[in-house]
């Protein structure tokens, strides 16, 4: 994989002064004018570690004061730094809210929108501890801003002046060390208009010399609290704009003259409300194939396909109360899909309520950091600087969804009702003690029309009718939420000075230090425990009074167990075997409380406490920095100004881990993100680095001034080895008006620990768009290229499973034609590989700066540059994985060997059986495909097989293997519970009778 960047970036800039006070885009200080008598200062400035006239910098470099982020009254610090172009798409709190697990809050500066992993982000030059556990990704919040002199960013590589990761650029944030006097800055800020959402800010800097001002002590602290931002604070979700579908083309005619889509507002939608509504057994009739609104679906016989429940008058079931009525539609909108769901003024949810609750986490912070800096000596100085940063934030998330199949043949009543998914199971419907009458009537009186195929001309034909005592309650359930409680502590010290000469070197400026830099971050994720929903929810009569009262509700598994059914009898269709064979699932039956999921506000406190769960999950990142450095000036030997050199020396090391997920888990099933614990993991790094800048002329006919400057860095890792990096620049000025800058450099990304490390722990595919499925192929939005490749390597995958021959890839209308209908997310896994080579890329810059003198102040600065990375670090989402194993003129086998098609509920479908340690896919970081013939991780469970409807005998052990392509190293299975459609599989698991 290979990213590209080329842009060519103008900006003007009016202002005062474009020195290291200069305006938040300023992108060059000018020159001195020829009148002004003093001298300006050299300096070290970023991207160069010689001290030079800013005038002069090698490369771009935009400067932003104190002032500039102060006085715009953004909310937080990443939204000031956003709106400059090149970090416009920095992460900011809002894009971390229920997308990342641990991350509410952060802000990642982003440059080049390269990624936030490949820009350096530094405090006076030197490295911070990352906030994201397994990253380097400094929160740049984490920043005290009265202590900012200014932020200077590099937009351009530069990993051979300041190491790893700066492959777009650097951040560096260059704080005030000789502060004197007390500043307060506050803020208070409206961030939602409606329902008063504020976010609040006090700041206050203290300082004082002492010792004939040879001791500077300076402390900063700081308050922040952020209102929480949920999406009906916000007027335009809140109206739920929506685009839906008006009218279906034909495949064979992409635009047939009629509108296909509109926008509406305002409507109410029916078919996921807060805990349910119930739709009746029932195929849709089909349109026409020249009007393809409804889509041919066969509904005859028992299936959990949701087409055959897709929300009809008629047929589906509101509650009110207790009780339960047929559904008003209003006046349904939207004409194409089998399930059409929305209306306006009639029953059903504001759709805003089907996403994030949170638009915006509730965040309160302080920051604290105090410092001082001591002239041990005219020439020496010591410095020491100690941050403590605490943040908490919590935001509630979209709530926990089920579907619910309401049928009585696939289970008994003397047995435990069938789970099928993390997010479905079966419940009786006859024997529900909070089922409405109503409902369980018309369950058991349903019938169906059994629809034939549609012609081009004629909806599809009724063949028949028949029996369907089926429904399916499809709900929201409880909410789901996280508190984060993240704490940074970072120690910064050491000693700096100058000499006027040292040997044969001239102006000399040196540095060492030490940086420690910790995160502790505290994640608790509320969700549920499936199993006791399931186990609650299946809730009957005890008419008997067995388990004390006669005509209580109990929970069926509690009445069963009280009643002394034998071994085997409840299945457990997580673990295997019975439920009572594990301490967990007879704690469970014996604390079971029932509980109404029929309707909002027929829940009792208990019954939601019976299956409420968390996890606790606690991660460090530590980070050890020690860096040396010098430079000076040689010789001049033609007139043009001293030959600059540095050199320098730096240790790093980092370490990660992540407890607690294993342990919270604890053998649930739970509808939380679990997995195992991220063991301690670590890597350290020896480098050498050294510049020199050549100054060609200074003043000659052939210009003002000229200068070439090069750099190198050597770097040893003990995860991927040595690396060089290098670059070169070239300065030239042919008069003062207007200057002409180039580089070239090479830098790297070394992949960060949860990138190589992190272990194999569970996320879904949401959404699912199998791109074999037949309404995709036959879409007008394939070329014929890929309808043809698809066709081909879609049969050849469905051969592989033991299904060739079985569907027809081009027809929908087909009664064979494959219509998966994947009724929640698909679980998978993402991990870590330990195997990863580091990223590479090459920049190149070009900028011509014009400063006409003879208008003031006037600045503008042309920027090309270009980034190309190679051996991308990427995860590749599961979606991309199963577009890409059939896209191609041949199946792709890298991307084939990451999905599987063992969905127990859909034949041939994305997914795996209930259990499964690896699920539908595997999310595998990599370098450039195909992957490295490596395996990068394993491990082992042991666990009993489950069958429906009995209880499995013998314990199993599974050995899992993940690999990414193929590799020498493998088991020896005694038999594969997968297929084994491929020469080399992404995944091998191993079961062996003991």
């Amino acid at each position: 994989m290979k990213i590209n960047r080329k842009l060519l970036l103008g900006s003007t800039a009016f202002a005062t002064a474009f020195a290291l006070a200069s305006p938040g885009l300023a992108q060059d200080a000018p020159p001195a004018s020829e009148q002004d008598a003093t001298t300006v200062e050299e300096i070290v400035i970023t991207g160069s570690l010689i001290r030079r006239d800013p005038v002069n910098a090698p490369t771009p470099l935009i400067q932003v004061s104190r002032d500039e982020v102060l006085e715009t009254g953004q909310t937080t610090m990443i939204d000031y730094l956003a709106t400059i172009p090149a970090l416009m798409n920095s992460r900011v709190p809002t894009d971390n809210t229920g997308s990342v697990l641990n991350a509410l809050g952060l802000e990642f500066a982003n440059l080049r929108s390269l990624g936030t992993g490949r820009t350096l982000t530094l405090i006076d030059g030197r490295r911070h501890v990352g906030s994201s556990a397994g990253s380097l990704s400094v929160d740049v919040s984490t920043v005290p801003r009265l202590l900012i002199e200014n932020i200077e960013i590099v937009t351009g590589g530069a990993s051979s002046i300041y190491g790893a990761d700066a492959v777009s650029g650097v951040l560096n944030f260059i704080l005030r060390d000789d502060f004197e006097g007390l500043e307060i800055d506050a803020n208070i800020s409206e961030i939602a208009s409606r329902n008063d959402r504020y976010s609040q800010r006090i700041s206050m800097l203290a300082g004082r010399n002492f010792l004939d001002d040879r001791l500077n002590v300076y402390l900063h602290a700081e308050y922040e609290l952020n209102d929480e931002v949920n999406s009906f604070d916000l007027p335009w979700l809140d109206r739920a704009p929506l685009v839906l579908g008006l009218d279906a083309d034909p495949t064979a005619m992409p635009s047939d003259g009629i509108i296909d889509q509109g926008v509406f507002f305002n409507l109410n939608r029916l078919d996921r409300p807060r805990w349910g509504q119930t739709t009746l057994f029932g195929g849709q009739q089909a349109s026409p194939t020249s009007n393809p609104n409804v889509a041919h679906v066969q509904c005859a016989g028992l299936t959990n396909n949701t087409n055959c429940f897709a929300v009809t008058p008629g047929r589906t079931f509101w509650y009110e109360g207790g009780g339960a009525r047929l559904a008003n539609f209003g006046t349904r909108v939207g004409n194409t899909g089998i399930n059409r769901p929305f209306n306006v003024g009639g029953d059903g949810v504001n759709p805003a309520d089907f996403s994030l609750f949170s638009q915006y986490p509730e965040m309160e912070s302080q920051r604290y950091q105090a410092g001082l800096n001591f002239d041990l000596t005219p020439n020496v100085r010591a410095f020491f600087e100690a941050k403590f940063v605490t943040e908490e934030a919590n935001f509630i998330g979209q709530p926990s969804f089920f579907t619910v199949n309401l049928w009585d043949n696939t289970y008994g009543p003397n047995s435990a009702s069938i789970l099928r998914a993390s997010s479905q199971f079966d419940l009786r419907y006859s024997d529900n003690a909070f089922l409405p009458q109503a409902v369980k009537d018309a369950i058991a009186a349903n019938v169906v029309p059994v629809y034939g195929p549609p012609t081009a001309d004629a909806p599809a034909p009724v063949l028949g009718f028949v029996a369907a005592p089926y429904a399916q309650h499809t709900m929201f359930g409880p909410e789901r939420f996280q508190e984060n409680t993240r704490e940074v502590t970072r120690f910064v010290g050491g000693f700096e000075g100058t000499f006027d000469r040292l040997a044969f070197v001239n102006n000399v400026n040196w540095d060492i230090g030490y940086t420690y830099g910790e995160v502790d971050n505290q994640n608790l994720e509320y969700g549920l425990d499936v199993q006791r929903f399931q186990w609650s929810a299946d809730a009957v009569v005890d008419t008997a009074g067995v388990m004390g009262t006669p005509g209580a509700i109990v929970c069926r598994v509690s009445l069963l167990d009280a009643q002394g059914a034998p071994n085997g009898q409840l299945v457990d269709y997580f673990r295997g075997g019975d439920i009572r064979d594990t301490a967990y699932g007879q704690q469970s039956i014996d604390e079971c409380v029932p509980l109404n999921i029929f309707g909002a506000g027929n829940q009792s406190e208990e019954g939601l406490a019976y299956s409420s769960a968390f996890l606790d999950v606690t991660q460090t990142n530590k980070q050890h920095q020690g860096m040396a450095r010098i430079a000076g000036q040689l010789w001049d030997f033609w007139g043009a100004g001293p030959i600059g050199m540095a050199l320098g020396y730096e240790y790093r090391k980092e370490y990660t881990e992540g407890v607690g997920r294993d342990a919270s888990t604890a053998g649930r099933f739970l509808f939380l993100n679990t997995g195992p614990d991220f063991l301690g993991a670590e890597y350290s790094s020896d480098e050498v680095f050294t510049e020199i800048s050549v100054p060609l002329m200074r003043d000659s006919f052939l210009g003002e001034y000229a200068e070439i400057s090069g750099s190198y860095r050597f770097s040893d890792y003990t995860t991927v080895g040595e690396i060089e990096t290098w670059g070169v620049n070239l300065v030239y000025r042919p008069i003062r008006d207007i200057a002409f800058r180039s580089s070239f450099n090479t830098s790297i990304r070394v992949p960060n620990l949860g990138e190589n490390f992190s272990p194999a722990t569970q996320t879904f595919w949401n959404g699912v768009v199998d791109p074999c499925d037949t309404r995709q192929i036959a879409s007008p939005n394939r070329t014929a290229e890929e309808r043809t490749n698809r066709i081909q390597n879609c049969e050849l995958l469905a051969q592989q499973y033991g299904f060739g021959g079985q569907f027809n890839w081009t027809d929908e209308s087909a009664p064979n034609a494959y219509l998966p209908a994947y009724t929640s997310g698909i679980a998978g896994v993402n991990a870590g590989n330990p195997f990863l080579e580091p990223e590479e890329s090459e920049s190149f810059t070009f900028s011509v700066i014009l400063q006409p003198r003879f208008i003031n102040n006037l600045s503008i600065v042309l920027d090309y540059y270009s980034i190309e990375v190679t051996d991308v670090i990427a995860s590749v989402s599961a979606a991309v994985a199963a577009t890409n194993c059939v896209n191609g003129a041949t199946l792709n086998t890298a991307a084939c060997n990451t999905i599987f098609r063992n969905n127990p509920s859909i034949p041939f479908g994305v997914g795996a059986p209930t259990g499964d340690p690896i699920g539908g896919f595997i999310q595998a970081r990599s370098t450039t495909p195909p992957w490295r013939p490596k395996v990068w991780t394993s491990r082992s469970t042991t666990r009993s097989t489950p069958t429906t409807g009995s209880a499995a005998t013998g314990a199993a052990s599974a050995t899992v293997w993940v690999v990414c392509g193929c590799s020498s190293r493998s088991s020896t299975p005694t038999r594969t519970i997968r297929p084994t459609p491929r020469s080399c599989r992404a995944t091998s698991t191993t079961r062996v009778s003991v």
